[in-house]
């Protein structure tokens, strides 16, 4: 599985990406990951359930430490990625393709969430984690 298209991201390392419509695919960001360092376990976010932006969605347990995962913007999570439940180095391994989260519906588009697109946040980092 490969997630295509556009990233926008939040202040707090999570992304989405459209997949069709109003429906993206959620994640950490590389950056994100990178810091946590060996990922070990995450707690996935709830099917069917309807998050508002900055709620917290799950968390993920690494060696250094446990980080929790916010909603970029308000969403409904139609799938989670049971991948993840065996496999969470995935998301050390390739945190914008097959670590993926969940795939959401979008309750709010991310143009106007105040999210941030590649260059921005990669801006951000640079100047946040100097």
């Amino acid at each position: 599985m490969t997630v295509n298209g556009q990233f926008y991201f939040s202040e707090s390392h999570e992304w989405i990406s459209k997949e069709a419509d109003n429906i993206f695919y959620l994640g950490i960001s590389d950056f994100a990951q990178s810091e946590l360092g060996d990922i070990i376990y995450i707690t996935l976010p709830d099917v069917g359930k309807t998050y508002q932006k900055g709620e917290k969605l799950g968390e993920i347990e690494s060696v250094k430490s446990v980080s929790e995962i916010y909603a970029p913007v308000a969403l409904k999570i139609i799938s989670v990625n049971s991948n993840l439940n065996d496999s969470s180095e995935l998301i050390n391994t390739d945190p914008y393709g097959s670590g993926y989260i969940a795939r959401v519906e979008a309750l709010v588009h991310p143009d106007e969430s105040g999210l941030m697109d590649k260059n921005t946040y990669e801006s951000f980092v640079s100047s946040s984690h100097a």
